[in-house]
């Protein structure tokens, strides 16, 4: 198959912009009401916690969340009328979950980190307030500020790379500045749940028991025959049920794939040439016609390194993805006229693939924080492709693999 190229291009999305004004804005109020710094942070949650379930709402996630709910009564239920097989399946469900809810914590490091230093350069009256012999506070807040404005420029631009559209950008915005506390709430989440997946419930029975007793003879010389008599015993018995960890793993799932959502696999399209999948440095997405040289050789030179496939060449190459963050290049995706070359990082479960486009039965795609591509194979085998460097360019190298395998 020959990959073309697709669609009309879309509208220039102006949700970074609109966050980095959000988060200049943020900065302003607290420059001329410094004392309030608190207060203006937990406004500031507040808000992004607000707009966060408005976002759920609209997008119809929360009935996702309540399915899950659902789902887990139903597995409860069913684990306490099937002792065995219903606790397989609840253990299962339950790990499943909490898998889900580890890969969110996982993706939403980098923002946390990020949000960090935002919370930390807002802090600047607390900061300016010290009494430092080392640095002045004038200084420090200097430096707050500039650590501020970048950290915003590089959070922004990382949405700017995500996101599609203004409402998306902000949703993005969002869970960055919930990214503390929703990890926190994750790991927490996921002990509570671990530790009321199962309950143990503790039942005595009293139960009367014949006991014999051999004859004896007392001090006064009293002969006693043998004799039974009947004692108490309290038997104390185990029982394993089914707790509530199945309903807060469920949630605490549905939380950590809020950053991976399912996708639906790509439709056959028609595609015709277009500018919509030209060059875009933006979305780390290049076509053959501007190619950035430097890092198009360090992929191919660390792919090639494996030797395990077919060598990749440059004339060959149709359409480049860079999913390095320093942007060096030599991990990402290559798309060529019959296969797909993929080199990805060191957490990936996958470090290689080459795959032929006539091998391809389905594709997906999936994620709200980062992308990840899901290929099924005729014969039955399935790999992901996680993208974490931009959202735009994931879904444009989706599109072409749905396009040139036909699926």
């Amino acid at each position: 198959m020959n990959i073309n190229y697709i669609f009309s291009a879309k509208p220039e999305n102006s949700g970074s912009r609109i966050c980095f004004f959000l988060l200049l804005s943020i900065w302003g109020i607290l420059f001329f009401i410094p004392e309030k710094a608190i207060l203006i942070i937990s406004i500031v949650i507040f808000f992004g916690f607000i707009y966060f379930i408005y976002y759920l709402a609209s997008e119809g996630y929360l009935v996702k969340i309540i399915a899950g709910v659902i789902a887990s009564i139903v597995i409860m239920v069913i684990a306490a009328a099937i002792p065995v097989i219903g606790w397989a399946i609840l253990f299962f469900w339950v790990m499943y979950n909490l898998i889900q809810a580890f890969d969110g914590i996982r993706n939403l490091l980098p923002e946390a980190c990020l949000s960090a230093v935002l919370y930390a350069s807002l802090l600047i009256p607390i900061f300016s307030s010290l009494d430092s012999p080392y640095i002045s506070g004038a200084v420090l807040s200097i430096l707050c500020a500039a650590s501020y404005i970048f950290s915003a420029l590089w959070l922004c631009s990382r949405i700017g790379q995500r996101s599609d559209t203004p409402k998306n950008s902000l949703f993005l915005l969002s869970i960055s500045l919930l990214s503390i506390p929703i990890i926190v709430l994750l790991l927490v989440s996921v002990i509570t749940s671990l530790r009321a997946a199962f309950q143990t419930t503790l039942t005595g029975a009293v139960t009367k028991v014949p006991q014999s007793v051999s004859g004896y003879v007392t001090a006064r010389g009293t002969v006693v025959e043998d004799y039974t008599r009947t004692i108490t015993q309290t038997a104390i018995k185990s029982t394993i049920t089914p707790g509530v960890g199945a309903i807060g793993a469920s949630l605490t799932g549905s939380m950590g794939t809020l950053v991976g959502l399912d996708g639906k696999i790509s439709e056959r399209i028609a595609v015709h040439e277009n500018e919509s999948y030209a060059t875009c440095k933006r979305h780390n997405f290049y076509r053959y016609d501007d190619l950035n040289d430097k890092k198009v050789e360090n992929f191919i030179n660390s792919f090639n390194s494996r030797k395990k496939f077919p060598a990749l060449k440059k004339e060959n190459i149709i359409f480049y993805f860079d999913e390095t963050l320093l942007g060096k290049g030599d991990r990402g995706v290559v798309l060529t006229n019959d296969y797909v070359y993929c080199l990805l990082g060191a957490f990936s479960d996958e470090k290689e693939l080459c795959i032929k486009f006539d091998d391809i039965a389905g594709v997906g795609i999936s994620g709200v924080l980062n992308k990840e591509i899901t290929l099924r194979l005729v014969n039955g085998k399935q790999y992901i492709i996680p993208l974490t460097q931009s959202n735009s360019g994931a879904e444009k190298i989706h599109k072409l693999i749905g396009c040139a395998s036909r699926v």
